[in-house]
């Protein structure tokens, strides 16, 4: 079973000595593969962009363009990984396999070729290393496709279904993510720009090449849940896994067809079109299942009124798109990451249309049509959010200081981050523990050794924020260190919410992700005012400020959204609606590289940054946003009684 549906129920042995702090020592093994293996994707995506600025001179626009369709494979793929894993290989064979994808990804990515030229204005590449490049991408998203949803599948299956422990299991997991993240960024992103960027890329690498030993040599851990659900062919296996190699090509690719292939206005008019009119044909659907009533079949005459009203506000959409340039727009950005995108968009849209109006009853089709709104809340909130490793990142590298503390920053000597000891010593810590426990299960040492090896991760994880000089790369860490400090106050504030009678529904909190979402690019707006009019680099305290209320955001919206497909969905279709809620985060990387690109910068050879023009358009950009999400917070607020209503109960 993958990350895309409900853990299935399984007999464990509970042996006492099997569990560690509590929990089954199998968690633990996952919490550390899955922490070395999102420092090993946030490391090299806290790069990526200002690799392709930086030294092989893409403009911002092609930059962007190859973030948003990588960004957006990475998403897209874990969806046919994980119903491989669950029909086939098991989950502890596509765990090994996507780990030595990822490492062999990353260690393409630390050949970085000879770094371009521009003379006369014509750029000069390292072609070979850009091949290199395309194909150390597709390596880095099949591996996670593969990799990242059966490790949490791994910890859901660890459990019983009514073990009381697990949800205390499942958050001490996320840990695990956010921990990798946020080491990811200061690590990888100091080492890339302090002394190279195959150092950074290489520091990836040895993460998950860390992370793939641990889980081999915790796989005695995992209770014998994460094998095939029958027994496989050597010759299946094989097939399996030459498919997937074979498919690293038409990957890598596309990676290149971004910003080689330029589709026809056409070619985009029209898909543009054919979106715009589909998205009309969900609504109705939606306002269908809210009239409808169960029993015998109403002729398709009866809804011709009604499904003329929707075609005219579909066409009202394209006419106001064409008045106020927003289809030119997309006529002149748009990439075949984008089609392709919107593509696979449609095919779920017509299979939910097909779906709710032939395949539920009224309640079933209004909870569905409740989740969807849920899902495209989302889809906006991380169109948002993924501007952190875009316009963010430019914005930041261009007009911001960098450093929290100026005065305790060494900058003599380049120092090497104390977290990459940390990282280490934490989990030698935990397989060292295991190990003693084993043999002496009476035994404090290795719950204390442990919780002292946790503790150093956090004192050296201070020291590198504070004494390292940091750069646009590595500052990304902020987005996990607040998700870290806000998860424990979030679930107390929930909880004491709830005792009251006060804890706001689901649409109510996803209207408050929005809303905080939008607010974050406040604090940005004013940087760049700032800096325009002073001609100076911005205070790094906005960019904090804005991963505070981004981060907020995020915890409001993001643990409800994936509550609701999971409570909302029709049962038999739970894992098709996790793959939407995975495809809208996929579409949501291309929009936010598209968006991206209204901040694009372009300075001709030889001559230097207008600071007052380049504030100007990211001032502009941000503000965009900014009403962008208080304006879907507002709607998504009006509508939330309605769509509480929809929900019939469901908390």
């Amino acid at each position: 079973m993958s990350a895309l549906s409900a853990p299935a129920a399984l007999p464990l042995a509970t042996d006492a000595s099997d569990d560690f702090l509590g929990h089954p020592k199998g968690v633990y093994v996952c919490f550390f593969t899955e922490m070395w293996e999102r420092f090993s994707f946030y490391g090299m995506k806290a790069l990526l962009l200002l690799y392709l600025l930086q030294h092989h001179k893409f403009g911002d626009r092609a930059g962007l363009d190859v973030l948003g369709a990588y960004g957006g494979l990475v998403y897209c793929v874990p969806v046919i990984g994980g119903l491989l894993a669950d029909r086939f290989l098991g989950m502890r064979k596509a765990v090994i396999f996507g780990g030595l994808l990822l490492v062999a990804g990353h260690a393409g990515m630390a050949i970085e070729g000879h770094a371009a030229t521009v003379v006369n204005g014509v750029v000069t590449r390292d072609d070979a290393a850009l091949r290199m490049f395309y194909l150390s991408l597709s390596l880095i998203i099949m591996g996670v496709g593969f990799l990242k949803p059966n490790v949490s599948t791994i910890v859901g299956r660890l459990y019983e279904v009514n073990d009381p422990r697990r949800d205390s299991g499942f958050s001490l997991f996320v840990a695990g993510i956010n921990l990798g993240a946020l080491f990811a960024s200061i690590v990888c992103g100091y080492l890339g720009q302090q002394y190279g960027w195959r150092y950074g890329f290489g520091a990836a690498g040895i993460g998950m090449l860390l992370g793939l030993g641990q889980f081999l040599w915790g796989r005695k851990y995992l209770r014998g849940v994460a094998e095939p659900p029958k027994p496989l062919s050597r010759g299946r296996e094989l097939a399996i896994y030459g498919f997937a190699l074979l498919g690293l090509l038409p990957v890598a690719w596309l990676m290149h067809a971004v910003t080689a292939i330029q589709l026809g206005p056409s070619t985009i008019r029209w898909t543009y079109y054919i979106v715009v009119m589909a998205l009309a044909g969900i609504v109705w659907t939606m306002w269908h299942g809210w009239r409808r009533t169960d029993g015998a079949s109403v002729p398709l005459k009866r809804h011709a009124p009604s499904l003329l009203c929707f075609s005219l506000l579909g066409l009202a959409v394209i006419w106001l798109s064409q008045r106020f340039g927003v289809l030119d727009f997309f006529i002149e950005e748009a990439t075949l990451a984008l089609v392709l995108m919107s593509v696979v968009f449609l095919v779920v849209g017509f299979w939910y249309v097909g779906f709710v109006t032939r395949g539920c009853s009224k309640v079933e089709a209004q909870r569905m049509g409740a989740m969807m709104v849920l899902i495209f809340a989302a889809l906006v909130f991380y169109t948002l959010y993924e501007q952190t490793y875009g316009s963010w990142v430019t914005f930041n590298d261009r007009l911001m200081g960098k450093d929290l503390i100026p005065s305790l920053v060494v900058r003599e000597g380049a120092p090497w981050p104390w977290s990459i000891v940390a990282l280490v010593l934490a989990p030698l810590s935990f397989m060292v523990a295991s190990t003693i426990s084993e043999r002496n299960p009476g035994s404090a040492t290795p719950k204390v050794a442990f919780l002292l090896a946790v503790a150093a991760m956090l004192v050296t994880l201070l020291h590198d924020a504070l004494v390292l000089p940091q750069n646009a790369g590595s500052l990304t860490y902020l987005g996990s260190l607040f998700i870290v400090l806000l998860a424990p106050l979030f679930a107390v504030i929930w909880a004491w919410l709830d005792k009251r009678g006060l804890d706001p529904t689901k649409p109510t909190k996803s209207a408050l992700g929005l809303l905080f979402g939008g607010l974050s690019f406040l604090p940005l707006v004013w940087a760049a005012q700032q800096a325009g009019a002073t001609g100076e680099m911005a205070s790094v305290w906005w960019l904090v400020l804005a991963y505070l209320l981004l981060e907020l955001g995020e915890m409001c919206l993001y643990p409800v959204g994936l509550s609701a497909v999971t409570q909302l969905s029709v049962p038999r279709v739970v894992s098709l609606m996790m793959g939407t809620w995975f495809l809208a985060t996929a579409f949501s990387e291309t929009l936010a590289a598209l968006f991206g690109k209204l901040a694009a910068i372009e300075v001709p050879e030889g001559e230097t940054m207008n600071i007052a023009q380049a504030a100007a358009k990211y001032a502009d950009l941000f503000t965009l946003l900014m009403w962008l999400g208080i304006g879907c917070a507002a709607v998504a607020l009006l509508a939330s009684p309605l769509l509480r209503r929809m929900m019939h109960g469901v908390k």
